[in-house]
């Protein structure tokens, strides 16, 4: 079976950025009848409060157990697939190191029972959201209707192979947050560029209200003007050491959402914008990454 373009980006992001594959430090025993453990490699983000707390320096190895250890539960079989929740403790795993543990773990995230996170980073987590492939997790044989498709929660979302998966928290915000990310000029998505010195990027920062937006397809949320463009947004580099924001002079979008930029360095950058004004000046804007590599 031939690679989907997601898969190919995916892999691309993997070999041209990764050092080294960053794996759970679990398990160190198998619970008891456990014969086969599902593992999915991904290119993994995470954002709280506007900010970045991990990066996708390398590929992430994502265990179907990673929940179980630390006493959470999901609705899919080890056998079968990770979880989304398997995700999300795997990354504060990384994130937090040695600090959790299977005793101080629902100090920094917990959730209820109804598989909504309450605590994430150890701060409110209710308006945690995370994006597959941009896309909203959905059951594709749910019925499409004027809501969209239904939705997937932590516990019921599988995640498999060179899924580029994003989560964005705003624990301020009214769960009507922005989800934003990078297109080319012509409206097709761009995930990765690779350039010479100097050469000029453009790319347009658009978005749209995630939890309202989500369930749609893309081309139904951008005829029921769903999605709109982020002006006055700065682009900036991504310090992957410190997460602090570099801002690129002069690279502002313009009404249109569009800008364009030059970067004169060989290296590695993940480029993000920030700051701009969406159509409801009311939302949070989550952090778009786009690598570029410059050779």
């Amino acid at each position: 079976m031939s690679e989907s373009s997601d898969e190919r980006i995916s892999r691309y992001i993997m070999h041209a950025f990764g050092r080294s594959t960053q794996s759970a430090r679990i398990p160190r025993r198998k619970p008891d009848g456990m014969r086969t453990v599902a593992t999915a490699r991904i290119v993994l983000s995470v954002q709280y409060g506007g900010r970045f707390t991990f990066m996708p320096l390398a590929p992430v190895d994502i265990r179907a157990d990673s929940a179980e250890w630390y006493g959470y539960k999901d609705g899919i079989p080890y056998s079968m697939a990770p979880s989304m929740l398997d995700v999300i403790t795997q990354a504060h795993e990384l994130i937090y190191k040695d600090a959790f543990t299977e005793d101080t773990c629902r100090g920094y995230l917990d959730i209820d029972e109804f598989g909504i996170l309450q605590t994430v980073m150890g701060l409110p987590g209710i308006y945690t959201c995370f994006v597959i492939n941009g896309q909203y997790a959905y059951d594709s044989e749910s019925d499409y209707s004027h809501f969209g498709y239904r939705g997937l929660g932590y516990t019921e979302t599988p995640i498999y192979d060179l899924d580029v998966v994003e989560i964005f928290c705003f624990p301020e915000g009214r769960g009507m947050d922005y989800y934003t990310y990078f297109m080319n000029p012509d409206g097709s998505w761009i995930r990765i560029a690779e350039v010479a010195p100097g050469e000029p990027i453009t790319v347009r920062h658009e978005g749209f209200l995630f939890v309202v937006g989500g369930p749609y397809e893309h081309e139904d949320r951008i005829e029921r003007n769903m999605v709109s463009p982020i002006p006055d947004s700065k682009l900036a580099i991504v310090n992957t050491d410190t997460f602090e924001l570099v801002d690129i002079e002069g690279a502002v979008t313009d009404e249109d959402g569009l800008v364009t930029f030059t970067l004169d360095e060989p290296g590695d950058y993940y480029i993000t914008a920030h700051g701009g004004t969406p159509a409801r000046s009311w939302s949070n804007l989550s952090l778009p990454w786009l690598p570029v590599i410059v050779r």
